[in-house]
């Protein structure tokens, strides 16, 4: 099998109290420092050849609005690559906000499942440049920064999503992520066979064959792994992941 071409490994910064840390499987009191400065963080994995990073506001998704926005704006002041913003951003002004200081793309999660006439619109203002999170827990869409499960499937999450303007998503499994445990890949099968849109997946890659089998699924919407501990944690290092999916594609 072959890794198509254009799919990316996207390193995670995950924001927390102002620090970068990493959540087992979400949970606020399961948490690992991995480093007083963000910026740094960022800096290393930006340094080690990433070509976007996905920076989430735990804070602002545990509280429903951005708390983290100050060192999430000096990673994008500081960091020549796009960067993805996540956590918190429930209102146009909240978006819009992080758009204007440089953000490459917001992604919002619990207001696209509650609202969804704003959506729709904040779609159609941001295009491209807006990405929905469909996290899912227990088979079901998460909500509120993962405390709250609706009644709504993943499946048909994606094609409502889709139907309102959204260009693309994030899928995360959340009881795998934070845990080095693999990815869902039933779960990133099924959501990429429902979705008419591209898919970015997320949560539980433990190792390089992980990211190489999302890689190789045959799907062409399946555009890119988010990865987290596993590099923080040193099973693998980026440039190792990104070499191993270019020898898999020759």
């Amino acid at each position: 099998m072959r890794a198509r071409s254009g799919f990316t490994i996207i390193p995670a910064v995950d924001i927390k109290g102002g620090k970068c840390v990493r959540l087992w499987r979400g949970l606020a009191d399961k948490e690992t420092v991995f480093d007083e400065d963000p910026v740094r963080s960022a800096l290393r994995w930006e340094s080690e050849g990433a070509g976007m990073l996905h920076v989430v506001d735990l804070d602002g998704a545990f509280e429903g609005a951005p708390v983290n926005a100050g060192p999430i704006k000096e990673i994008v002041r500081t960091l020549r690559i796009p960067i993805e913003v996540g956590g918190g951003i429930r209102t146009t002004t909240a978006a819009l906000d992080y758009i204007e200081a440089g953000v490459w793309r917001v992604v919002v999660g619990t207001a696209a499942f509650r609202e969804p006439k704003w959506l729709r619109g904040l779609a159609e203002e941001l295009g491209e440049r807006l990405v929905v999170g469909v996290d899912v827990k227990e088979g079901k869409v998460a909500v509120h920064g993962w405390m709250g499960v609706s009644e709504e499937e993943p499946g048909a999450a994606v094609k409502r999503l889709a139907a309102a303007g959204v260009c693309r998503i994030i899928y995360t499994d959340t009881t795998r992520d934070g845990t080095l445990e693999g990815p869902n890949f039933q779960g990133i099968e099924a959501i990429a066979d429902a979705s008419p849109i591209p898919v970015i997946a997320s949560g539980g890659v433990g190792n390089i064959a992980d990211i190489v089998r999302v890689a190789d699924m045959r799907r062409d919407r399946i555009e890119g792994v988010i990865v987290g501990i596993a590099l923080y944690k040193g099973e693998f290092t980026l440039e190792r992941a990104q070499t191993a999916l270019r020898e898999r594609s020759e």
